[in-house]
């Protein structure tokens, strides 16, 4: 007989509607403070509602969710399923991992034994592509003891990259300094930021926002053709849809393809508190 597998993500991963549901995910919610205020995000704050805080300039931060919330999850889903497997954003960039880990200490030992937790080493949309990686092979019969060996050659030819619309956030989360930050909003400077060994890291900078979209399209084109086109292409607006439908016409026809075969997704509030309203992401993984 089959095991019965639970298969768990923290809310740093972004999917198009309905994804999460159609992979059979629990999704355990990070701390999002607005002017000290705690909410859980995706049941006490939205991602538009935190988009809204950001815009009215209020204080804003997240913070993992509790080891002892997590273990309150494992513990109900224990009695339920055979296994968990618990997928978490990358450990260069949270404490999620670090809590999942702490909180799998605090079950007895033979729970413990059952439960699975991954740092994905990445985040948002190219977290989502991940995970369903992971869950595809999952139900294919991979054993959740073996999922790190079977998606390591995945996520080493992963593309994610976005720029954003104010480097104010990034000061705020400690990308750039306040000089840079200055002088970059007084000059129109858009970073192009990557995923590079699990972290985030500023890879190049662009005059004017159209001229950074330009390159992310050029970008997600390149990797298409280095994968000879096996592969999935994901994009993530915070607030600027029909900026980033744009980009997703421009790329869908680079590559010859229908542009609802590129899916879109909103950008979750827990990323969108460190890159702000109009942030563009794009993200590809091979099939």
């Amino acid at each position: 007989m089959a095991r019965k597998i639970a298969l768990v993500c923290d809310s740093t991963a972004d999917f198009p509607p309905g994804m999460a549901k159609k992979l059979g995910l629990h999704i355990m919610p990070v701390h999002i403070f607005v002017d000290g205020k705690d909410h859980l995000h995706g049941e006490s704050i939205t991602n538009t509602e935190v988009i809204k805080t950001l815009k009215k300039k209020k204080e804003v931060r997240t913070a993992p969710f509790y080891p002892f919330e997590c273990t309150r999850l494992y513990e109900e889903l224990l009695s339920n399923y055979d296994e968990v497997v618990s997928f978490h954003l990358s450990r260069e960039l949270s404490g999620n991992y670090k809590s999942a880990c702490a909180a799998r200490e605090f079950l007895d030992k033979q729970d413990a034994a059952r439960v699975h937790v991954y740092d994905m080493g990445s985040v948002s949309i190219s977290l989502g592509l991940m995970v369903k990686k992971a869950v595809g092979l999952l139900r294919k019969g991979v054993p959740p003891a073996d999922l790190k060996r079977h998606l390591g050659p995945f996520r080493d030819k992963l593309f994610f990259g976005f720029t954003v619309e104010n480097l104010l956030w990034l000061k705020k989360g400690g990308r750039v300094n306040a000089f840079e930050a200055f002088m970059g909003n007084m000059l129109d400077v858009k970073p192009i930021i990557q995923l590079r060994d699990a972290r985030l890291v500023p890879m190049e900078k662009h005059r004017g926002k159209k001229t950074a979209l330009k390159r992310l399209v050029a970008m997600a084109e390149e990797t298409f053709q280095s994968l000879n086109g096996k592969c999935e292409i994901w994009m993530a607006y915070a607030d600027n849809l029909d900026e980033v439908m744009i980009s997703r016409e421009k790329i869908a026809q680079s590559i010859g393809k229908p542009p609802e075969n590129i899916a879109l997704a909103e950008l979750g509030a827990t990323i969108s508190v460190h890159t702000g309203p109009g942030s563009a992401l794009v993200s590809v993984m091979p099939n």
